[in-house]
Protein backbone atom coordinates (compact mmCIF):
# COMPACT_ATOMS: atom_id res chain seq x y z
CA UNK A 1 0.00 0.00 0.00
CA UNK A 2 1.51 3.30 -1.08
CA UNK A 3 1.36 6.40 1.11
CA UNK A 4 0.33 9.74 -0.34
CA UNK A 5 0.45 13.32 0.89
CA UNK A 6 -1.91 15.75 -0.85
CA UNK A 7 -1.00 19.41 -0.37
CA UNK A 8 -3.67 22.06 -0.77
CA UNK A 9 -2.83 25.56 -2.09
CA UNK A 10 -2.36 28.50 0.26
CA UNK A 11 -5.55 30.12 -1.05
CA UNK A 12 -7.75 27.16 -0.10
CA UNK A 13 -8.06 24.55 2.62
CA UNK A 14 -7.84 20.76 2.39
CA UNK A 15 -11.51 20.19 1.50
CA UNK A 16 -10.84 20.76 -2.20
CA UNK A 17 -8.59 17.66 -2.20
CA UNK A 18 -10.83 15.36 -0.17
CA UNK A 19 -12.61 13.82 -3.20
CA UNK A 20 -9.25 12.89 -4.71
CA UNK A 21 -8.08 11.53 -1.36
CA UNK A 22 -11.21 9.38 -1.13
CA UNK A 23 -10.63 8.05 -4.64
CA UNK A 24 -7.02 7.14 -3.88
CA UNK A 25 -8.04 5.43 -0.64
CA UNK A 26 -10.64 3.43 -2.56
CA UNK A 27 -7.79 2.26 -4.78
CA UNK A 28 -5.89 1.00 -1.77
CA UNK A 29 -3.57 3.86 -0.86
CA UNK A 30 -2.98 5.56 2.46
CA UNK A 31 -3.63 9.29 2.05
CA UNK A 32 -2.98 12.30 4.28
CA UNK A 33 -4.46 15.72 3.55
CA UNK A 34 -3.24 18.04 6.31
CA UNK A 35 -4.74 21.45 6.97
CA UNK A 36 -1.88 23.92 6.47
CA UNK A 37 -3.79 27.19 6.68
CA UNK A 38 -2.25 28.18 10.00
CA UNK A 39 1.15 28.33 8.30
CA UNK A 40 0.06 31.30 6.17
CA UNK A 41 -1.53 33.50 8.82
CA UNK A 42 1.51 35.76 8.46
CA UNK A 43 3.76 36.07 5.43
CA UNK A 44 7.38 36.08 6.67
CA UNK A 45 8.66 32.53 7.02
CA UNK A 46 5.54 30.89 5.66
CA UNK A 47 7.37 28.46 3.31
CA UNK A 48 9.34 27.00 6.21
CA UNK A 49 6.25 26.72 8.41
CA UNK A 50 4.33 25.16 5.53
CA UNK A 51 6.91 22.44 4.89
CA UNK A 52 7.21 21.69 8.60
CA UNK A 53 3.45 21.42 9.03
CA UNK A 54 3.16 19.13 6.02
CA UNK A 55 5.97 16.94 7.34
CA UNK A 56 4.11 16.59 10.63
CA UNK A 57 1.60 14.43 8.76
CA UNK A 58 4.32 11.79 8.54
CA UNK A 59 6.47 10.32 5.77
CA UNK A 60 4.93 9.78 2.34
CA UNK A 61 6.05 7.98 -0.79
CA UNK A 62 4.15 10.29 -3.14
CA UNK A 63 3.55 14.01 -2.68
CA UNK A 64 0.98 15.86 -4.79
CA UNK A 65 0.79 19.64 -4.79
CA UNK A 66 -2.26 21.34 -6.25
CA UNK A 67 -2.29 24.86 -7.69
CA UNK A 68 -0.27 27.30 -5.56
CA UNK A 69 1.14 24.47 -3.45
CA UNK A 70 3.50 23.70 -6.31
CA UNK A 71 5.84 26.56 -5.54
CA UNK A 72 6.84 25.03 -2.19
CA UNK A 73 6.52 21.38 -3.20
CA UNK A 74 10.26 20.54 -3.35
CA UNK A 75 10.68 21.55 0.29
CA UNK A 76 7.66 19.48 1.28
CA UNK A 77 8.88 16.48 -0.71
CA UNK A 78 12.29 16.69 0.92
CA UNK A 79 10.75 17.03 4.38
CA UNK A 80 8.63 13.88 4.05
CA UNK A 81 11.19 11.78 2.18
CA UNK A 82 9.02 11.34 -0.91
CA UNK A 83 10.19 9.23 -3.82
CA UNK A 84 7.69 10.68 -6.32
CA UNK A 85 6.46 14.26 -6.70
CA UNK A 86 3.43 15.39 -8.71
CA UNK A 87 2.52 18.94 -9.70
CA UNK A 88 -1.24 18.99 -10.20
CA UNK A 89 -2.24 21.99 -12.33
CA UNK A 90 0.27 23.80 -10.18
CA UNK A 91 2.78 26.63 -10.04
CA UNK A 92 6.35 25.52 -10.65
CA UNK A 93 9.08 26.03 -8.02
CA UNK A 94 10.95 29.04 -9.36
CA UNK A 95 11.64 30.77 -6.04
CA UNK A 96 9.23 33.65 -6.64
CA UNK A 97 5.58 33.93 -7.58
CA UNK A 98 4.63 34.78 -11.18
CA UNK A 99 4.06 38.49 -11.76
CA UNK A 100 0.48 37.91 -12.87
CA UNK A 101 -0.38 36.57 -9.42
CA UNK A 102 0.66 39.85 -7.82
CA UNK A 103 -1.24 41.80 -10.47
CA UNK A 104 -4.36 39.73 -9.86
CA UNK A 105 -4.31 40.00 -6.08
CA UNK A 106 -3.25 43.63 -5.65
CA UNK A 107 -6.78 45.05 -6.17
CA UNK A 108 -8.19 42.45 -3.78
CA UNK A 109 -6.37 43.71 -0.68
CA UNK A 110 -8.46 45.20 2.11
CA UNK A 111 -7.20 46.02 5.60
CA UNK A 112 -3.92 44.24 5.02
CA UNK A 113 -5.44 40.96 3.80
CA UNK A 114 -6.13 39.47 0.38
CA UNK A 115 -9.79 38.63 -0.11
CA UNK A 116 -10.87 35.02 0.35
CA UNK A 117 -10.37 33.21 -2.98
CA UNK A 118 -13.90 31.82 -2.92
CA UNK A 119 -15.22 35.40 -3.14
CA UNK A 120 -13.08 36.48 -6.10
CA UNK A 121 -15.46 35.30 -8.77
CA UNK A 122 -18.77 36.79 -7.66
CA UNK A 123 -21.61 35.59 -5.41
CA UNK A 124 -22.85 32.73 -7.60
CA UNK A 125 -19.64 31.56 -9.24
CA UNK A 126 -18.82 28.81 -6.76
CA UNK A 127 -22.07 27.04 -7.59
CA UNK A 128 -20.79 26.51 -11.11
CA UNK A 129 -17.22 25.79 -10.08
CA UNK A 130 -18.22 23.18 -7.48
CA UNK A 131 -21.68 21.81 -8.32
CA UNK A 132 -21.76 19.31 -5.44
CA UNK A 133 -23.49 21.14 -2.60
CA UNK A 134 -21.71 19.39 0.27
CA UNK A 135 -18.29 19.79 -1.27
CA UNK A 136 -18.95 23.43 -2.08
CA UNK A 137 -20.06 24.09 1.49
CA UNK A 138 -16.91 22.44 2.84
CA UNK A 139 -14.65 24.50 0.59
CA UNK A 140 -16.48 27.72 1.44
CA UNK A 141 -16.26 26.96 5.15
CA UNK A 142 -12.47 26.86 4.85
CA UNK A 143 -12.25 30.21 3.09
CA UNK A 144 -9.59 32.48 4.54
CA UNK A 145 -7.63 35.63 3.75
CA UNK A 146 -3.90 35.67 3.10
CA UNK A 147 -1.74 38.56 4.31
CA UNK A 148 -1.26 41.34 1.77
CA UNK A 149 2.50 40.74 1.52
CA UNK A 150 2.15 36.98 1.05
CA UNK A 151 3.26 36.96 -2.58
CA UNK A 152 6.30 39.13 -1.83
CA UNK A 153 7.95 36.35 0.18
CA UNK A 154 10.58 34.35 -1.69
CA UNK A 155 10.07 30.59 -1.65
CA UNK A 156 13.48 28.88 -1.56
CA UNK A 157 14.01 25.71 -3.55
CA UNK A 158 16.21 23.21 -1.67
CA UNK A 159 19.52 22.30 -3.26
CA UNK A 160 18.57 18.65 -2.91
CA UNK A 161 15.08 17.25 -3.19
CA UNK A 162 13.62 14.02 -4.63
CA UNK A 163 13.44 15.06 -8.29
CA UNK A 164 14.19 11.70 -9.93
CA UNK A 165 10.51 10.84 -10.40
CA UNK A 166 8.36 13.88 -11.10
CA UNK A 167 5.23 14.47 -13.15
CA UNK A 168 3.12 17.45 -14.17
CA UNK A 169 -0.62 16.90 -14.50
CA UNK A 170 -2.19 19.57 -16.71
CA UNK A 171 -5.91 20.08 -16.11
CA UNK A 172 -6.84 23.57 -17.27
CA UNK A 173 -5.86 26.21 -19.85
CA UNK A 174 -4.86 28.61 -17.06
CA UNK A 175 -1.81 26.45 -16.38
CA UNK A 176 -0.67 26.07 -19.97
CA UNK A 177 2.50 28.10 -19.43
CA UNK A 178 3.37 26.07 -16.35
CA UNK A 179 2.85 22.82 -18.26
CA UNK A 180 5.07 24.10 -21.08
CA UNK A 181 7.74 25.08 -18.58
CA UNK A 182 7.54 21.61 -17.04
CA UNK A 183 8.10 20.06 -20.47
CA UNK A 184 11.07 22.37 -20.97
CA UNK A 185 12.53 20.97 -17.75
CA UNK A 186 12.20 17.49 -19.21
CA UNK A 187 9.37 16.49 -16.90
CA UNK A 188 6.63 14.15 -18.12
CA UNK A 189 3.40 16.09 -18.64
CA UNK A 190 0.04 14.32 -18.75
CA UNK A 191 -3.42 15.73 -19.39
CA UNK A 192 -4.55 17.91 -22.27
CA UNK A 193 -5.26 21.04 -20.23
CA UNK A 194 -8.73 21.33 -21.74
CA UNK A 195 -10.66 20.85 -18.52
CA UNK A 196 -11.22 22.95 -15.41
CA UNK A 197 -8.87 23.74 -12.55
CA UNK A 198 -11.32 22.32 -10.02
CA UNK A 199 -11.64 19.02 -11.86
CA UNK A 200 -9.41 17.89 -9.01
CA UNK A 201 -12.56 18.01 -6.88
CA UNK A 202 -15.26 17.41 -9.48
CA UNK A 203 -13.66 14.53 -11.41
CA UNK A 204 -11.42 12.76 -8.88
CA UNK A 205 -11.38 9.40 -10.68
CA UNK A 206 -10.06 10.96 -13.89
CA UNK A 207 -7.50 13.00 -11.99
CA UNK A 208 -6.37 9.92 -10.06
CA UNK A 209 -5.81 8.15 -13.38
CA UNK A 210 -3.68 11.05 -14.61
CA UNK A 211 -1.61 11.13 -11.44
CA UNK A 212 -0.81 7.47 -12.01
Amino acid sequence: MSSWLLVHPPLLGPAVLQPLAAELRQRGSSVAVPDLRAAVETAPGWPQRWAAAAAAAGPAEVVVGFSGAGIVLPAVAAAVGARRVVWLDAVLPTGTWPDDVRELTAPLVRDGRIADWTAWWGPDAMTGLLPDERLRAAVLAEGHELPADFYDVAVPVPDRWPDDDVRYVHLSPAYGEEAAAARARGWPVVGDGAGEHLDVANEPARVADLIG
